[in-house]
């Protein structure tokens, strides 16, 4: 089945899929959720799935690569 997330608005589901890429990421990275990193990394998990890239495992990818995006503070 074909999933388009909504462009404004995210549902429960939705929502933890996106806080559990977050999640893994911090812990990964050693990142500081409320770090101007974190939330720089916040918002690319949420760009990135609104875009389209909705499977946890293809979201954490797509993420990790553009890991330079949101690490411009800390290293």
């Amino acid at each position: 089945m074909l999933r388009i997330p909504q462009s404004q608005f995210l549902s429960p589901d939705d929502l933890a899929i996106c806080q559990r890429v977050f999640d893994q990421i911090c812990v990964d990275a050693k990142l500081d959720r409320a770090s101007v990193d974190g939330v720089t990394l916040a918002l690319t998990v949420l760009a990135a799935f609104q875009n389209g890239i909705v499977a946890d495992d293809e979201l954490l990818a797509a993420v990790r690569a553009r890991r330079a995006d949101f690490m411009k503070h800390t290293g």
